[in-house]
């Protein structure tokens, strides 16, 4: 795991990825930065009269550590002076880091199963370390749920289906809570849709990302499943 330090990031572009999601991309291809799938970084603003959360926050890195010429956070935007401010800035504005931070123990160097269950825009750190695992052609059986209150608020959907496509040990299913809507599963995480769309459940591993509740619920139900615990990996995700 690379050392963590202060750097400065320049904002290339932001891309609108849902109803009130975006990927901010920074520029890294002259940037002395490396991380590993999963981690994060701190970012700080300068903010006149910031609210009680402050002025920085932390982001889960959304691309590949083998995606050199960006850096990208994907976030939603909600009202917050710190959100305000991320999503007025202007191409080519520098922003402070720090990073990387935080782990995902999940080994690349093995190809056994996993199952990845993400609650919204949890599912960052996932699309960072399935893009990895394809750019050194690692094909370990991969099951990825991300769940969503409705269609709008999906976020990578298209990317994701399309390396579904394109990757047979691949299986992407996204469930909407909220609405029903074809291509999509209907309610919340079950132990019935998981063995549902998983050919080897009791043999995977679990990475669990996204909101603490959700998180909780859903180590709760894994366990009932007969998964040890050591082969559950959650995290309340910071990226909100």
């Amino acid at each position: 795991m690379d050392k963590a330090s202060k750097f400065e990031l320049k904002l290339v572009r932001k891309e609108k990825v849902s109803r009130d999601a975006y990927t901010f991309y920074f520029d890294r291809s002259k940037l002395n930065f490396d991380f590993i799938p999963g981690q994060y970084i701190k970012i700080f603003l300068d903010i006149d009269n910031p609210d009680e959360r402050g002025s920085s926050r932390y982001f889960t890195i959304s691309s590949s550590p083998n995606e050199k010429n960006f850096l990208t956070i994907t976030t939603r935007i909600i009202k917050s002076s710190f959100k305000h401010k991320l999503n007025n800035l202007k191409s080519g504005e520098i922003v402070r880091a720090f990073g990387p931070v935080g782990y995902f123990d999940y080994n690349c160097k093995i190809n056994n199963p996993a199952i990845f269950i993400a609650g919204g825009i949890g599912v960052t750190p996932f699309r960072s370390l399935i893009k990895y695992l394809i750019s050194i052609n690692k094909k370990p059986e991969i099951t990825l749920f991300n769940f969503f209150q409705k269609k709008e608020d999906s976020v990578f959907y298209e990317e994701f289906k399309n390396i579904e496509k394109g990757n047979p040990n691949i299986r992407v299913i996204y469930s909407l809570t909220k609405e029903k809507f074809e291509g999509f599963e209907f309610g919340r995480i079950t132990s019935e849709l998981i063995k549902k769309n998983s050919s080897d459940y009791i043999n995977s591993s679990y990475f669990i990302v996204g909101p603490q509740e959700m998180v909780l619920s859903t180590f709760d139900i894994v366990s009932k499943m007969g998964i040890s615990e050591d082969k559950i990996f959650k995290e309340d995700f910071t990226g909100y």
